[in-house]
């Protein structure tokens, strides 16, 4: 049977990234719960095109006879399923995010619009607060965590869910066959792919690995695609020659520019890929003794960069005004938006 203290442990590891940043941060602003929600539904969409994808592969590969070797295969199945899937997913994120500026721009318009209104009243001063407060809730540090937790929780649920419930429920359904769960006798699985620990051990370290990851790569896509919004005037020919140079984002680093966007967002897509193919090795035996290191550095590298990258600029020069103006004006520290904020202004 397995111990209630190994699933509640197993079920904190996996999720408690998305859902600390749920509970400390998204929960406290509606406008946030709406971001992860969306978020969460842009995860279900790239879900759905990679396995339309994979059904066309798998289809056309049947069709053609299938491949002889069973080690060709292996790694061609391993390729098919997740370069549609991390394409999929790139592109439903930068989709997601450039989807939020166009609201953002017409909140914006009609934060302006409000504040001519109001420009003659005796109350100017109060509503100019509140006007910059409703712009301050929306700024990208809060939103890319908002996003990036909703849409990590439901990869959890998608990557761990199923393994979890199904050890879960055995105790409920023992009797006559011996007990429920995974195993179908009561007992703990264990995986010829990691002999050394439960499997609800080893899936709650890739739940909770990938689900830090898909943060960061919200903040990623969030920043880059902000850096396309902002400097992508340039013409077809500028847009090409900043994605060229941004090729170079470990060398040259993820400055406030159209290649530093572009790199942010390249640096998202080839990490991704590197996450999804350091688990090839738990096709063999005892194969977690290599993948979970691995991730774990894809997750330590991923980190590093990206926050010695962006540090002092994750935030455009507009945001970050606005914060000193609040804080000049006397204006209240509200919630962590103001405080997340101040990481990257100072």
């Amino acid at each position: 049977m397995t111990s209630p203290a190994l699933t509640l442990g197993s079920f904190l590891l996996a999720f408690s990234p998305s859902l600390t940043l749920l509970f400390t941060i998204v929960f406290q602003k509606p406008q946030l719960v709406i971001l992860a929600v969306c978020s969460a539904f842009g995860y279900l969409i790239s879900a759905l095109g990679s396995s339309l994808v994979w059904l066309a592969l798998s289809s056309l590969s049947s069709s053609l006879g299938g491949v002889s070797s069973g080690s060709t295969s292996s790694w061609g199945t391993l390729l098919a399923l997740a370069v549609p899937s991390v394409a999929c997913q790139m592109i439903v994120r930068c989709w997601f995010v450039k989807i939020y500026f166009r609201v953002e721009d017409v909140i914006r318009r009609s934060v302006a619009k409000h504040e001519e209104e109001t420009a003659n009243d005796n109350n100017n001063s109060t509503s100019h607060a509140e006007t910059n407060a409703l712009q301050l809730q929306l700024n990208d540090l809060s939103c890319s965590l908002a996003s990036g937790s909703g849409y990590s929780l439901l990869h959890a649920l998608f990557l761990y869910g199923t393994l979890l419930a199904s050890e879960s429920s055995e105790n409920a359904a023992g009797g006559a066959y011996g007990g429920g769960g995974s195993t179908g006798h009561g007992g703990t699985l264990y995986q010829e792919s990691c002999g050394i620990m439960p499997s609800l051990v080893n899936g709650a370290l890739v739940a909770g690995m990938f689900g830090v990851l898909d943060v960061i790569w919200m903040c990623g896509v969030f920043y880059g695609m902000r850096r396309r919004n902002m400097y992508g005037n340039g013409g077809r020919r500028r847009r090409m020659q900043s994605l060229m140079e941004g090729l170079g984002f470990v060398k040259g680093g993820l400055d406030d520019s159209l290649s530093g966007g572009n790199a942010a967002l390249g640096f998202v897509a080839i990490t991704h890929l590197a996450a999804a193919l350091v688990l090839a090795p738990n096709a063999y035996e005892d194969g977690c003794k290599i993948s979970l290191p691995l991730l774990g550095l894809v997750l330590l590298f991923v980190g590093i960069v990206f926050v010695r990258g962006v540090k002092g600029h994750f935030l455009p020069e507009d945001q970050r005004r606005r914060i000193y103006g609040m804080r000049e004006g006397g204006g209240d520290d509200d919630g962590f938006v103001m405080r997340g904020s101040s990481h990257h202004v100072e």
